[in-house]
């Protein structure tokens, strides 16, 4: 399979969605957390604008699917999780809770690899990029706030691998 045949122009925002992810990733370890926050959300504006782009262009194909969901997990499991760490530099307790977290939104993506249903089962790991960033402008203001997000991450875990059934949105 020739690589460069086979990446579409979604393919291209797929991968702007991963490097606003690992973007996130490198600034939260250097505490600039205001612009980790902003990169999560551009991500999931990367992430809408390869789908409706693959579905515009008549583009849509496995290949593109597992990409989306690659840089998913980065984006809206792993930077979440490590925005969250570097905030705080947690006990062994709640790093486990953000590993669980990062977990399950890989068995959530996964799932939906394999799935020909319409819609979605369980709550989409996207989700993510609009939850812990309005959480962090919450912490902004509310400092104290910060103690609630091992819970959130604890709930979105579950219910990223629920049985929920939700419909599209966007």
């Amino acid at each position: 399979m020739n690589i460069l045949r086979t990446v579409k122009l979604a393919d291209v925002f797929t991968a702007g969605n991963l490097v606003c992810g690992v973007l996130a990733i490198f600034t939260a370890s250097n505490a600039q957390f205001n612009l980790a926050a902003l990169l999560i959300v551009l991500a999931v504006i990367m992430d809408t604008l390869d789908g409706k782009i693959a579905k515009l262009m008549h583009q849509t194909n496995s290949f593109g699917k597992q990409l989306d969901s690659l840089a998913d997990l980065i984006s809206f499991g792993v930077a979440p999780a490590f925005l969250y760490y570097a905030l705080r530099e947690p006990g062994i307790g709640i790093v486990l809770i953000l590993i669980l977290f990062s977990v399950c939104g890989m068995l959530r993506l996964a799932r939906y690899n394999v799935s020909e249903g319409e819609g979605f089962e369980g709550v989409p790991i996207t989700v993510n990029g609009f939850l812990f960033p309005i959480l962090y402008l919450i912490y902004l203001a509310l400092p104290a706030t910060l103690v609630i997000w091992p819970a959130v991450f604890a709930a979105m875990s579950v219910l990223m691998v629920s049985s929920l059934r939700l419909k599209r949105i966007f």
